[in-house]
């Protein structure tokens, strides 16, 4: 495991996430149902779950499935790719998480933060995963707004 070879994972989206969802809303619903009021609790839960059901299943129908691809250079340096042909590139923000299972990524390009759920599950090795794990733990992707420094070509004489 070089730490200068680049790390290639598959980004999750909203439809990887969906039993975590249903699972909250059980919960909700099992707390609603012992509070003072379990009538009204309970309809209210269940009338928000629809609707955040609702507006899930008409956003998704109109979108294209886009694969999205993070590949995460040493140092916190990334590049997100689609399916499409389209990239974006820019830089670890030094405020993400990893677990054995899951991690939570934001990369910053100077004008927009986005954030990415990653699942080990979701990735073709094990292997990719373990390495961002032992990366984030390390703290090799921390602080990388300074760390960016401007690199002259050699050709340039001021060296």
């Amino acid at each position: 495991m070089l730490i200068n070879q680049p790390i290639k994972l598959k980004v999750s989206d909203k439809r990887d996430l969906i039993s975590v969802f249903l699972l909250l809303n059980c919960l909700l619903i099992g707390a609603a149902l012992f509070s003072p009021y379990p009538v009204l609790l309970t309809w209210l839960v269940m009338v928000l779950s629809g609707a955040g059901w609702l507006a899930y299943t008409l956003k998704f129908s109109k979108i294209n499935n886009v694969e999205l691809i993070l590949v995460i250079f040493a140092y916190g340096r990334v590049r997100l790719e689609s399916n499409r042909g389209e990239s974006f590139e820019g830089f670890l923000d030094g405020q993400q998480w990893c677990n054995h299972s899951l991690a939570v990524l934001r990369i910053f390009n100077g004008e927009t933060t986005r954030s990415l759920v990653i699942c080990s599950a979701k990735q073709q090795g094990a292997d990719n995963f373990r390495r961002l794990n032992m990366w984030l733990r390390q703290g090799l992707c921390d602080n990388t707004r300074a760390r960016r420094v401007l690199v002259l070509p050699r050709s340039s004489g001021l060296e």
